[in-house]
């Protein structure tokens, strides 16, 4: 993390990977290397993006159906994404989120996955570089148990179909080829 922070000390951080893989842990550290500003997912919209599913699907805290990759995703990414972009104007921005959608088009493009975010925004000026989370399946079972949160219920009620559908769906190995940067937690 040091060594990444002294190489990285302006623009935009974007730590990626799944649910309970360690990111917030990540981001923390970042952030104080950095002295950056942090944008967390799961806090930049969560009344709206759990009203919209709960009136979508029944589920406030749906994340992994089509419908919610469709219509709410891209959207409150791309919102997330030129926030950061308008911070770092400022000051270092350190991302907080999946962006596994963001991922999965990096990867059918074949572009990495910072070329992608930048083509979202409204400049190409502020530096963007990525950052995947790599934990694995079991460890990722028991940091959701752990902390109990209840967007995780859902998924540690169908564990196999949770993992085989997201944790197995291949993104595993696409988060690090195109991200710029790994940290095995």
């Amino acid at each position: 993390m040091e060594q990444l922070a002294s190489i990285h000390t302006d623009g935009v951080t974007v730590v990626c990977g799944f649910p309970a893989a360690g990111k917030s842990t990540a981001t923390g550290v970042l952030a104080r290397l950095l002295n950056a500003v942090v944008l967390d997912k799961d806090k930049f919209a969560p009344r709206l993006e759990e009203s919209v599913m709960a009136e979508l699907t029944g589920n406030p805290y749906d994340r992994d159906s089509d419908l919610y990759r469709r219509i709410v995703s891209p959207h409150l990414y791309q919102a997330l994404v030129q926030q950061a972009i308008t911070i770092a104007e400022q000051c270092p921005v350190v991302v907080d989120a999946p962006f596994l959608g963001y991922i999965n088009t990096a990867t059918q493009q074949g572009i990495r996955l910072a070329d992608y975010l930048r083509s979202l925004t409204d400049t190409a000026d502020i530096p963007i570089r990525t950052v995947w989370v790599s934990t694995d399946t079991d460890r990722i079972r028991d940091r959701m148990k752990q902390r109990g949160a209840e967007r995780d219920e859902p998924k540690l009620a169908d564990w196999n179909s949770y993992r085989d559908s997201v944790l197995h769906s291949g993104l595993a190995e696409a988060g690090p080829a195109v991200t710029d940067h790994v940290i095995v937690n």
